[in-house]
């Protein structure tokens, strides 16, 4: 989801006030020396391998924390647990893993994920305090925060991402930790230093990730209680990856495999689910996602949610956050039990349909984990086979994708204009497929799709504004995609900009064929549909939303410069009571959606305005080639 991005010290508050052009390897050495030392110096030599109890407080939660810590062989295990919502990360001889929420494993494996997952195992050991340790250091200049001044070492761990530290010249001690990973810059801050078996280590350590837009993704502190050098055969023990086995789901009647009606709405892909044995509500399946509830829904339920958090994704900004534990999630007849759930508010427009049954949330990692996945665009349906139950669901047909994930949404190799990269999967993007900005203006794509129309759009983190065109031409393993409209994001759009990945693909391109994901198997699979897709690319250039306080009325926010739409006269602000003649209230924002966007080149809409006014869209495509 390779540029490197600059660590935020460069911006703000921040000043470095050394004029050094480039530091040698002597002062860094130098200055390494002075660290250890105050470390504690040799009591390090039977630091080897370590055990840390204690706390971590996040979202308002307070979890348990352990951790086990092997520096030989750059292997860790933290875990954090709380009834609300537990967690893992870990790394091993096969690489870097993390357990989500729903409480199975999956692996980062990505080429972006590699190199930071070395670095994060080099952090969990405190790398730089040990004498063996075989990372490479350049001494930066010196840097001022908050009117005090920090000595700087970048840090390299063979195989690893570069690490920069700071370093209080007054104790000599490592203040914090700084580096990136994907589209979010991490900071981790070292405090409370105490003495354990003559080591200095510290007992409060502070992480906090953030976009490039500087917007917080969460934060985390661990207030260590304790640490402790384990046995051999304890170390071990606690250093064991998770099995993956599932073992949280249950198949009615004995089924195989389950199924549950699916559908296309303004290119949102929404399936049928069950909570707690609720009557079944529409849900965005989305692979970039997590199991969410809206508030709306949570109430209607009568779930509440616990702690507070934020959540970040499409768009500059981020959405507040809590949990809630759910008995049940049934689909067709698979059952899933005892998840964490997220309750988020997403706005009215998220979630309401008209007439229709508001949208109740997102489904997403927790079900990939737990099925392999078919979307069968061609029968409307949605097939879950199920893992660990006997025969394992067999491979998909057609043209097999590997993947590999940075985070939680599965990544693929493909290529756009002819130009190579790393694409998410994202069966939550209702939108046009999105080319991110680096990446783009690395291959020198940027200036040709930047002169594409401006639209608006977003997600999670807000609204931006982003340009679109026609690709030239696009490919997915063995499959040329004819006849694709891109978007190019702004720099500021979070997950949706970032700098290690191509771009990100959604509905538009995905349903055009029949897709099956195994994640056990490592692999997507695209095959084709019975009756190959015709592409509709007539947009009205407008962009609409309900709001609460007037459903009967669409309002127009966003209008396309020289579009369908701006040559009839409509601006911002705009009320729209009918569309073709049915009435606002009776229609959902996603369908109007299909309405204004998605068809032929040439098709008339008329739209009610408030004031009685009638007045004819002629759609077209207004991308350029």
């Amino acid at each position: 989801m390779t540029f490197r991005l600059q660590p935020l010290y460069l911006v703000f508050s921040m000043l470095v006030v050394s004029s050094v052009d480039a530091a040698t390897t002597s002062t860094a050495i130098a200055t390494l020396v002075q660290v250890r030392k105050a470390a504690g110096g040799d009591a390090w030599k039977s630091m080897t391998a370590f055990t840390v109890d204690g706390s971590l407080r996040s979202d308002g939660i307070d979890s348990v924390y352990k951790a086990a810590v092997d520096g030989s062989g750059n292997r860790y295990v933290a875990t954090v647990q709380n009834p609300a919502r537990s967690f893992a990360d870990g790394r091993d001889e096969a690489g870097r893993w993390h357990v989500d929420v729903s409480g199975l494993v999956h692996p980062l494996d990505s080429r972006e994920a590699l190199p930071v997952g070395v670095s994060e195992a080099w952090l969990a050991r405190f790398g730089w305090l040990d004498a063996r340790d075989d990372a490479t250091y350049v001494r930066l200049p010196d840097i001022v925060a908050a009117g005090k001044r920090y000595e700087q070492l970048k840090a390299t761990p063979p195989g690893g991402r570069e690490v920069t530290l700071w370093i209080d010249p007054a104790t000599h001690r490592v203040d914090r930790a700084m580096w990136n990973a994907s589209f979010l810059i991490f900071t981790r801050r070292y405090a409370d230093y105490r003495t354990v078996k003559g080591a200095e280590l510290p007992f409060r350590i502070a992480t906090t990730p953030m976009t490039s837009s500087g917007t917080v993704d969460g934060d985390e502190v661990v207030q260590v209680e304790s640490y402790a050098i384990p046995s051999p055969a304890d170390l071990a023990k606690q250093l064991r990856r998770p099995d993956g086995v599932v073992r949280d789901v249950t198949m009615l009647h004995n089924a195989s495999m389950a199924q549950t009606p699916m559908s296309l709405e303004g290119g949102a892909i929404l399936v049928n689910a069950s909570i707690n044995g609720s009557r079944p509500m529409p849900f965005i399946l989305d692979t970039g996602g997590h199991a969410i509830l809206t508030d709306d829904a949570a109430r209607k339920l009568g779930i509440k949610g616990a702690g507070q958090g934020v959540s970040t994704g499409s768009g500059p900004g981020s959405m507040t956050t809590s949990y809630a534990r759910i008995d049940r999630l049934t689909m067709g007849d698979a059952v899933i039990h005892d998840q964490t759930f997220l309750v988020m508010p997403y706005p009215y427009p998220f979630y309401e349909r008209g007439e229709g049954e508001p949208i109740a949330g997102i489904l997403g990692l927790e079900l990939f984990e737990r099925f392999a996945v078919t979307f069968d665009y061609d029968h409307a349906r949605l097939l879950l086979q199920p893992y660990d139950r006997g025969t394992a669901p067999p491979a998909g047909g057609g043209d097999a994708l590997p993947l590999s994930f940075s985070f939680d949404m599965p990544l693929v190799d493909g290529a756009i204009d002819d130009r190579k990269g790393v694409f998410g999967i994202d069966t939550g993007n209702s939108g046009n497929l999105l080319v991110f900005p680096q990446w783009a203006g690395r291959e020198g794509l940027a200036a040709r799709y930047a002169a594409g129309y401006p639209a608006s759009g977003g997600g999670v983190g807000g609204s931006f504004v982003s340009h679109v065109a026609h690709t030239r031409s696009m490919q997915l393993g063995k499959t040329r995609v004819d006849d694709v409209v891109a978007q190019l994001t702004p720099e500021n759009a979070g997950a949706t900009a970032n700098p290690s990945e191509a771009g990100n693909i959604g509905q538009d391109v995905l349903a055009r064929f029949i897709v099956h994901i195994d994640y056990r198997r490592g692999t997507m699979y695209l095959a084709p549909r019975a009756k190959a897709q015709v592409v509709h690319n007539g947009t009205a250039g407008l962009r609409v939303e309900r709001r609460e306080d007037a459903p009967d009325r669409f309002i127009v926010t966003w209008v396309v410069p020289g579009g369908p739409a701006d040559q009839i006269g409509l601006k911002k602000d705009d009320a729209i009571v009918a569309v073709d003649g049915k009435s606002a209230r009776a229609m959902g924002g996603w369908t109007l959606r299909d309405i204004i966007n998605h068809r032929d080149a040439g098709t008339k809409v008329e739209l009610t305005m408030a004031d009685g006014a009638k007045r004819t869209l002629t759609l077209r495509d207004i991308a350029p080639l």
